[in-house]
């Protein structure tokens, strides 16, 4: 038995060295001509081998290609669509006994490979060819079967691909280190690996693929791949019904990366140092359309969860989304650095043009549910926002959500026509409590404030809307505690910080009981107006506001009254005139009128000479006509109580003057006899 075995052995041995022979004996350059022919008949391009066609040195069947060139399209940027320096194709032996054709191993060495479009997107690897299918005019013996290739294993070292779209003439370069496509049969799976270096990134690609029977017949292809790239990780795992025409996507996408400053050289400018990011979602298609199901995006602190579906209708992309959230942190996405102004700003509002073509680019509908939302200085709790625009038409209805514990609700409609917008806002804040916000907390205890805006407008620009404004601005603040001076924590603030100039017990260690305050605007074309419509009223004192701000110019014009109360040693001078604000909403300048201190009967040399004492004394008798509920009167309601001047009254407050004005008198004598 072991004696047969030998011989067979010898007889494999023998044939395998004549067949070796029969090939290097051969050769093969005398097919170079047909082979070229049948390259140009099939493409109707040039295919150019300068060097020889030879077998290489072993067992098995080795053809060597050197010096090859593949023409362009007729209208392709370098006469060469691709050139190699040298082509490798083993085949097996045994399957050429059937008249099948097993190609091993495919290897291409350096080669240099264009790919680009025409003006009109035309790729230059379309290939036409003038040659015209022809009948059989003879026997069917003149027909030959084209027998059946296999290729088990395709590898390309050093390769250069260039893509040039011909539309927007950019230019991409991809330089392959390493690619290996390798299968058993073209039943079995491919198993891919990709080493390249994209604009000089460096990329690596690894997985499997469906078979090549499965790819050709158009059938149910499943992928697996691994890509990272600029330390970033992205996994596509699924398959894809009609992998031909890329239709029937069932694909889950998982991206990893530990800062968007990792992507900065891929995205071609600098990204923030931002991230872990985290995005997984499963790819599906339908009806024309791309749905990301079952997303989950985490984003440093933020978090987001939901579908969204792109469909395209009308050449005019449509999307839909109902996304979810445990937390939104806008201040980190937008970055925590401080940004410090250079200047300051002379105007509020923008007169930079809106960009209403972005409205009527795009429809969508989206709808925002989540549990906090923190800005730079808000927190806002259980939000939903549900968003549409439709033809350049914006609405959203409702908004919802609490804000320092206060529930907000309303909605915004924006529409465009032409270069115009039309604007209509109607919100109202109901139980805010100050206390919460950044600003004053610490410094305004209680003071729960109703808030409500309701104003339409229209113009190309922020500032133009502005300036033809119509609508109401009213704002209540309730009972409340004021503990510490608010002029630091509300600079722009001008009613703030008029009321803390003017009130002398702002800084007390006791703080001054806050019995009311209204803010009340009427709009009426970029004019907002109010008469007596200001009002703030504690346990010391009332002030009394009157004035307008033009929206146009952003310029103030407010008057503000102080009214003492009774029973207090307040400091005279704060309470001398009206105080006025004017500049503008961007700079405003609380000063106090010379001329409306004039306009009440005292000198300002009589109040210098008696210590403001007579000042005192006239801020004594105002204190009789004092309105009783200045709030009520902002909101245009009768108060429901008013002093009555009585005899008795009068007689008591004019003993008062006269008490003070004989003080003042005698401190008018001494200061005389020093000087």
């Amino acid at each position: 038995m072991a004696k047969i075995i030998k011989i067979a052995a010898g007889l494999i041995i023998a044939v395998l060295i004549a067949i070796v022979v029969i090939i290097k004996t051969t050769d093969i350059n005398q097919y170079k001509p047909e082979l070229i022919g049948l390259v140009e008949e099939a493409t109707g391009r040039t295919l150019d081998i300068a060097g020889d066609l030879e077998f290489g040195l072993s067992l098995v069947p080795t053809v060597i290609v050197e010096d090859v060139t593949f023409s362009n399209a007729k209208w392709g940027s370098k006469p060469e669509m691709m050139s190699l320096n040298k082509f490798e194709v083993e085949v097996s032996l045994l399957p050429l006994l059937s008249g099948n054709i097993q190609v091993n191993k495919v290897i291409l060495l350096e080669p240099e490979i264009l790919l680009e479009t025409d003006k009109k997107g035309m790729g230059n690897w379309v290939f036409t060819t003038e040659n015209k299918e022809k009948k059989s005019s003879g026997d069917d013996d003149d027909s030959t079967e084209v027998p059946g290739i296999i290729i088990n294993k395709v590898q390309i070292e050093n390769a250069t691909v260039t893509y040039i779209d011909g539309v927007t003439s950019q230019k991409t370069k991809v330089v392959i280190d390493e690619l290996t496509i390798d299968s058993d049969s073209t039943d079995a799976p491919l198993s891919l690996m990709l080493e390249f270096a994209y604009n000089e990134i460096p990329v690596s690609v690894s997985g499997r693929l469906g078979s090549i029977n499965q790819l050709t017949s158009n059938n149910n292809y499943p992928v697996d791949l691994a890509i990272d790239v600029a330390d970033a990780q992205l996994g596509i795992n699924g398959n894809i019904k009609k992998p031909m025409t890329g239709q029937g996507l069932d694909i889950g996408i998982e991206f990893t990366v530990d800062s968007l400053a990792n992507l900065s050289e891929l995205a071609g400018g600098e990204l923030p140092d931002f991230g872990p990011i985290a995005f997984k979602a499963k790819l599906i298609d339908g009806a024309g359309a791309y749905s990301l199901k079952s997303l989950d995006v985490k984003a440093g602190n933020t978090d987001l969860s939901g579908d969204v579906t792109v469909a395209v209708l009308n050449n005019k992309p449509a999307i839909t989304a109902m996304l979810k959230s445990n937390l939104i942190d806008l201040a980190e996405l937008a970055g925590e650095e401080e940004q410090v102004e250079t200047e300051k700003k002379q105007r509020l509002f923008s007169d930079d043009p809106l960009l209403l073509d972005a409205l009527h680019s795009i429809n969508a509908n989206v709808s925002i549910d989540s549990k906090l939302i923190k800005t730079a200085s808000l927190e806002l709790a259980e939000t939903t926002v549900k968003l549409s625009l439709k033809d350049g038409n914006l609405s959203v209805k409702p908004v919802s959500t609490v804000v320092a514990g206060g529930k907000l609700a309303g909605d915004i409609a924006l529409s465009s026509k032409a270069k115009t917008a039309s604007l209509a806002i109607n919100l109202d804040i109901s139980g805010l409590e100050p206390n919460q916000l950044t600003d004053l907390h610490g410094k305004l205890s209680g003071a729960k404030t109703d808030v409500n805006i309701n104003v339409t407008g229209s113009g190309e620009s922020v500032s133009q809307i502005m300036a033809g404004l119509n609508g109401k601005l009213v704002v209540k603040v309730g009972e409340g505690q004021i503990t510490d001076s608010v002029t630091g924590a509300l600079g722009a603030d001008v009613l703030a910080e008029t009321m803390s100039m003017l009130n002398p017990f702002s800084k007390s260690s006791d703080g001054t009981v806050l019995n009311c305050a209204v803010v009340n605007f009427d709009i009426k074309n970029g004019l907002a107006t109010t008469e007596q419509g200001i009002a703030i009223s504690t346990t010391q004192m009332n002030i009394i506001g009157s004035g307008s701000i033009n929206l146009q110019t952003e310029a103030l014009d407010i008057g503000i009254k102080p009214e003492a109360k009774e029973g207090i040693g307040i400091s005279a001078g704060q309470l001398a005139s009206l105080i006025r604000i004017g500049g503008t909403l961007a700079n405003p300048t609380p000063t106090t009128g010379v001329g409306e201190a004039l306009s009440t009967g005292l000198t300002v040399g009589t109040a210098v000479a008696t210590g403001g004492l007579s000042i005192l004394a006239q801020g004594l008798l105002d204190r009789s006509t004092a309105d009783a509920d200045p709030c009520a009167t902002a909101l245009g309601q009768k108060a429901t109580t008013t002093q009555q001047t009585t005899a008795e009254d009068e007689t008591v407050a004019g003993k008062a003057v006269d008490t003070v004005k004989d003080a003042g008198s005698a401190v008018t004598d001494a200061l005389k006899s020093i000087f």
